[in-house]
């Protein structure tokens, strides 16, 4: 079976320095989307309930899947079509309010509710995604708003597309700074929120709150976290033979190789064919061939000792070798993001927590030590 083990203690700390790093006065927003980036939204939600300000999904379904667990405000980022407004609000979430929103549905979907409608407003300040692009819009927006009695503005923020770019960065912030002109012209005191990850390291982005994604769940290398599988069945190779799909590999002397049982289906890019690696045994053994759906195939003919059943590590460490998410990201042409947020629902998450260390507290179906 193929487990991605993710150490509990990792996330914890990753918090603590994001919170060191913006101070006790601006709130943390933990950005929970895509199933918490791979790293499983019901437990980190678990972890960090006591800690996070306010938490964040992309979707209404992954609102609801969590929803139970939170005893924080939670964001839905995408702006959401009226079926799902109606749903959302009546579910507790605070949605986003952007160009294409329907305001006068949404307040009567609050009002028949008896409640009101916590919504953040998305600005456009250069990433052309969503957004109200324009103060002239804005101003209209606010001012329609205040007729409308079930609609209560909790939040407004941006995102930055090049937060590493400090030219890129100032020009967007100073455009988010004309918004917040047009919020004190209405006497309409918002959460402001603006930075990401990147952006955070930045004290003049960090406003009322900061928005933090992948640096809660692996912002540091090297990473305890690690993608194992193991091998399924162990094959000598004559010369001459080939390996996998379309038979691009063909074995230029006799080989011994290992069935390893994990695929593309679990999160392992077919970009890896032929061309990343994994460890086995503390050794680095070749994927040969194209990564199938369910498998891929790894030269062990150079590695001693190697059975059915023994671990082999996709990303992580093993012995004394480690393999890092970006040097996989790298041999994909991708970047880690998508490296996490591609391991799939078949594969365990299995939690654990690093022994010795300072922030140890289980919570259900977790493990002490490493994994």
């Amino acid at each position: 079976m193929c487990k991605f083990y993710i150490c509990s203690n990792e996330i914890l700390e990753n918090f603590a320095r994001i919170r060191k790093t913006v101070g006790k006065k601006v709130k943390v927003c933990a950005v929970i989307k895509a199933n918490a980036y791979g790293f499983g939204a019901r437990k980190v939600v678990q972890l960090l309930n006591s800690q996070a300000d306010y938490f964040a999904v992309a979707r209404l379904t992954e609102y609801l899947q969590v929803k139970d667990e939170l005893n924080k405000p939670c964001l839905i980022l995408t702006p959401l079509n009226e079926k799902e407004s109606a749903i959302a609000i009546k579910n507790g979430a605070e949605i986003t309010i952007s160009a294409g929103s329907s305001l006068e549905k949404i307040n009567n979907v609050a009002a028949e509710a008896n409640i009101k409608a916590r919504v953040h407003i998305k600005l456009d300040t250069g990433m052309n995604r969503f957004g109200i692009k324009i103060p002239e819009e804005l101003n209209r927006l606010l001012t329609k708003i205040k007729s409308l009695e079930n609609i209560e503005i909790v939040g407004a923020f941006s995102h930055l597309y090049s937060a590493e770019d400090a030219e890129t960065s100032t020009s967007q912030r100073e455009r988010f700074l004309a918004y917040k002109k047009v919020f004190e012209s209405h006497k309409c005191r918002p959460i402001y929120h603006f930075a990401n990850s990147e952006g955070a390291k930045n004290p003049l982005n960090h406003f009322d709150m900061v928005r933090i994604g992948y640096d809660l769940y692996a912002g540091n290398e090297p990473s305890w976290h690690k993608l194992v599988t193991s091998v399924g069945e162990i094959k000598e190779l004559s010369k001459g033979e080939i390996v996998s799909y379309g038979g691009k590999f063909r074995a230029r002397k006799n080989m011994r190789i290992a069935i390893c049982l994990v695929g593309y289906a679990d999160g392992v890019k077919r970009q890896l064919s032929s061309r990343g690696k994994v460890l086995i045994n503390g050794q680095e053994a070749a994927i040969l061939g194209n990564v199938c759906m369910d498998c891929f195939m790894a030269d062990i003919t150079g590695i001693e000792g190697v059975k059915a059943g023994d671990e082999v590590v996709i990303f992580g460490k093993s012995q004394e070798k480690y393999i890092s998410v970006c040097d996989v990201a790298k041999l994909c042409d991708t970047i880690p993001y998508e490296i996490y947020t591609s391991i799939s629902q078949r594969v365990k998450r299995v939690y654990f927590w690093r022994k010795n260390a300072g922030n140890c507290r289980q919570i259900s179906g977790e493990k002490a030590g490493k994994p």
